[in-house]
């Protein structure tokens, strides 16, 4: 007799995909006392309501759900703070930089100090706004037509621009992480804007937030032994196992 009715299992299941962004059908049986084959049954149910993407012997959480800029701006946002002060220990004096819309990088703008010369590309309005108001640097902004969810320009205008430039360092938005698909975008045009951008750099530096780390995103657009600089809240067990002997910086803010 089973230990936990399905509703339960799938109830605790999900409980741990929201805290842990994916769970494991060996884990799992062992845990609510059944057999993996009935959680594989659990995780395909709960993947054709849409609730977790499955993969190889478990689940994944999907990437959340992006929102406008303004509104992930609200997200973590102590979190995002910690990560934009850590990322300063990469920008250098003279750099030329490419700022991608993202929360993250406009929390970053708000930093970048005034006197390094720095001279920074975006295809952010917000982003180049903040930096006009600060007066710090030099500010390029690639135009194009302005997604309202990504929170700036990722169309064939904005990525034909990207050619006019080869930055020395690019930041890069996430929406996803995994170690078996890399850094992923929850929109196809913002994943190869992504990929461009990155080509056009000779370092790709990521910071990410932790409710990022092990989900699903639908569109890859870097693999993870292409990164120059990871910067995370904390070395999380499956950031460990790619990153700890790769050989990107990695940089957490504890």
């Amino acid at each position: 007799m089973e230990k936990y009715s399905p509703e339960e299992r799938h109830q605790h299941i999900i409980e741990q995909l929201r805290s842990q962004n994916k769970v494991m059908a060996s884990e799992l049986a062992e845990r609510l006392g059944t057999t993996e084959a009935t959680i594989r049954r659990d995780l395909r149910h709960l993947a054709e309501q849409g609730l977790c993407k499955r993969i190889h012997g478990g689940a994944m959480s999907f990437a959340p759900a992006s929102g406008t800029q303004q509104e992930r701006l609200q997200r973590n946002s102590d979190e995002k703070q910690r990560l934009a002060g850590r990322a300063l220990t990469v920008v250098k004096a003279h750099q030329l930089i490419f700022l991608d819309a993202s929360s993250t990088n406009l929390i970053l703008a708000g930093m970048l100090p005034k006197d390094k010369q720095l001279t920074v590309v975006t295809n952010s309005p917000l982003i180049a706004l903040c930096l006009l108001e600060q007066n710090a640097v030099k500010v390029i902004q690639i135009g194009g037509e302005l997604d309202p969810i990504v929170g700036g320009a990722v169309d064939n205008v904005a990525i034909q621009a990207l050619s006019r430039f080869h930055f020395d360092i690019c930041f890069l938005g996430v929406c996803a992480w995994s170690s078996e698909h890399g850094f992923s975008a929850n929109n196809f045009q913002d994943a190869e804007f992504k990929r461009v951008a990155a080509s056009r750099s000779s370092e790709s530096v990521v910071m990410i937030t932790q409710d990022k780390v092990d989900v699903f995103g639908r569109y890859p657009f870097l693999a993870s032994d292409q990164l120059g600089c990871l910067i995370s809240s904390d070395h999380s067990n499956a950031l460990h196992a790619v990153f700890a002997n790769a050989t990107c910086q990695w940089i957490t803010t504890q």
